[in-house]
C-alpha cells in the first residue's frame, strides 16, 4: 500500500527552524538594517527599532527559502530496487517563473547511514521533487527500512535569484 502522508513544518516551526539554521547570516542582515554607511555603529539604539529591523530581515529571507521534512510513511517501492519518495513543496510558495535548487539529507532511528542516493533530486520543479533511496544492507530490504527505522528526508529549499524570471 502507498502511503503519500507529508509531515510539514507549521509556519512557526519553519520560521524558527530558519533562524537558527541562518543565524549568522542574519545576524549581518539585522545590523545592515540599522546601520549608516558612514558608521559601523547600529544606529538602531532603540530595542523596539532593532527588533523590528530583526523581523523585517528575517522575513525577507524567509520568502526565499523553505523547510521541511517527509514522513516515513511517504516512502513507496521502487521496482524491487529501492524505495522512493515524492516529495511536495508547494507550502513554500514558490512561483513557476523560480528556479529552486533543493538540499536533502536523511534522519531515522537507525541503518540511514546505509541510504545511497539521498541527495540525489529527480523530476524537480519549483514545487516537487523526488528522491530515490537503496540500503547497502541489501536493496529488497530498503523499503522495510524506512518503515522501521523511520527514515524521513529532510529537505532545504531556496529560489536561485539569478536565474528565476521576475
Amino acid at each position: 500500500q502507498e502511503h503519500h502522508h507529508q509531515q510539514q513544518s507549521s509556519p512557526t516551526q519553519a520560521t524558527n527552524m530558519n533562524a537558527r539554521f541562518f543565524a549568522s547570516l542574519i545576524a549581518g542582515l539585522f545590523f545592515a538594517s540599522c546601520s549608516s554607511a558612514q558608521t559601523t555603529t547600529p544606529i538602531c539604539d532603540d530595542p523596539i527599532d532593532l527588533l523590528t529591523a530583526r523581523v523585517v530581515a528575517l522575513e525577507e529571507h524567509s520568502r526565499k527559502t523553505c523547510i521541511g521534512s517527509t514522513d516515513y510513511t511517504s516512502w513507496v517501492d521502487f521496482k524491487n530496487q529501492g524505495a522512493s519518495v515524492s516529495i511536495d513543496t508547494s507550502h513554500c510558495g514558490f512561483a513557476p517563473t523560480d528556479v529552486v535548487h533543493y538540499f536533502t539529507s536523511i534522519r531515522g532511528k537507525s541503518h540511514h547511514w546505509t541510504a545511497q542516493g539521498v541527495s540525489a533530486i529527480y523530476q524537480q520543479t519549483y514545487n516537487s521533487f523526488t528522491v530515490y533511496v537503496y540500503s547497502t544492507q541489501g536493496i529488497r530490504d530498503t523499503l522495510h527500512f524506512t518503515g522501521k527505522y523511520e527514515w524521513e528526508i529532510q529537505y532545504f529549499a531556496m529560489i536561485d535569484e539569478k536565474m528565476s524570471s521576475p
